[in-house]
């Protein structure tokens, strides 16, 4: 080896040993890191806010739920007591908008409607049929749910025909 090429060596693991000096980052490229990050925190922070509020939200529907079958299920045991058994002179009906209890009709009044109305009664007269039956709801929160969903009238009429003897066809079926 000449004496050229062990200099050219030593100088070579030298520079090896060494550290090389990283480059020096860009500063358009550093304000973009940061930026990044900073986006990636708010990120994390508007995710974590909403999955707070959702858990909220199911909190609450679910506190709501129980209080409004605790309500049912008082209103269910206060009829039974006034009226009579369930399935002989009330009648409890789930509905999507809660629970609608009936108690049964006076026995002429049945007749008398069903004789007027037949087998395929109009939704009008099904609520005159069942509005005077209702126990529970209240009147005003009953007229809600009809107003809302009207076949709840319809299950509610063929309820109180069940109850009254007549309801061995269900109101409006072929």
């Amino acid at each position: 080896m000449s004496a050229w090429e062990g200099s050219e060596t030593q100088a070579r693991s030298a520079a090896d040993e060494q550290p090389a000096e990283p480059p020096a980052k860009d500063p358009a490229i550093v304000a973009l890191e940061k930026e990044l990050e900073s986006e990636r925190e708010a990120l994390t922070a508007a995710e974590a806010k909403r999955e707070r509020e959702r858990q909220a939200a199911v909190l609450k529907e679910q506190i709501e739920e129980t209080r409004r079958r605790r309500k049912e299920e008082e209103a269910l045991s206060e009829a039974e007591a006034k009226y009579g058994p369930l399935g002989k002179k009330i009648e409890a009906l789930q509905t999507i908008e809660g629970l609608v209890i009936v108690k049964a009709p006076d026995g002429i009044k049945a007749r008398k409607w069903m004789d007027q109305h037949g087998e395929n009664p109009k939704v009008q007269a099904c609520r005159e049929l069942a509005r005077p039956c209702v126990v529970y709801p209240p009147l005003e929160r009953y007229d809600e749910i009809i107003a809302d969903r009207p076949v709840v009238v319809i299950s509610t009429a063929n309820a109180v025909l069940k109850l009254a003897g007549l309801g061995g066809k269900e109101l409006g079926g072929k």
